[in-house]
């Protein structure tokens, strides 16, 4: 749950709240781990095979670490990552403002922003049950559920996951990054259509 309070202390003069929540919580399947969990299940049975043949033969070192690395990646894709995903959502949390993107991640409340100027690209992802991911740039939505995080982002905020009613949430974002046109300056750029001049 979100308190109205959260954000609030994070608000610059003049900015108000539009939207705000979080990502679904629990343990969450994807339709690629159709794919992704029977691989890692079939890389850590090559990964047991490959050490018991390398202690067998007495390998060298090199070797017997890359099938610890095999069951570990297996072990890594199969399970961990689901628990890891699952602990960091839910301590994340989201706001929209009339100005900006907020973001409060982590047991330490690490505060992330982007200013709605500064959203060039704006890329809509949805699962089957509405909810779904809300790209800013060229970032790949797999690396959150795959990696934990968004790979190259730095300090930046590269978008939203696993947002309930995402649809929504991204229509309120295309709304807000709309560009406003000052009144006079558009009453200066319609002045010379009015004298019938080009």
């Amino acid at each position: 749950m979100i308190h109205d309070n959260m954000f609030k202390p994070y608000l610059k003069e003049g900015e108000e709240i539009i939207w705000q929540g979080k990502p679904k919580s629990g343990l969450q399947l994807r339709d690629a781990d159709i794919i992704l969990i029977p691989v890692s299940i079939i890389l850590i049975g090559f990964a047991v095979v490959l050490d018991y043949t390398m202690m067998l033969f007495e390998a060298p070192f090199i070797f017997k670490l890359a099938g610890v690395m095999f069951a570990l990646a297996g072990i890594y894709f199969g399970g961990i990552r689901f628990f890891l995903d699952r602990n960091k959502r839910v301590n994340t949390y989201y706001c929209i403002t009339s100005k900006r993107v907020l973001v409060i991640s982590g047991r330490k409340r690490k505060l992330q922003t982007l200013p709605l100027k500064n959203i060039e690209r704006l890329d809509l992802t949805e699962e089957k049950d509405g909810s779904g991911f809300i790209i800013f740039g060229n970032t790949n939505p797999l690396w959150p559920w795959l990696l934990g995080k968004f790979i190259m982002a730095g300090d930046q905020v590269p978008g939203l996951e696993l947002i309930p009613e995402v649809k929504r949430v991204y229509n309120i974002l295309e709304q807000e990054i709309k560009i406003e046109i000052d009144p006079a300056l558009l009453q200066q750029v319609n002045e010379p259509k009015r004298h019938g001049l080009n």
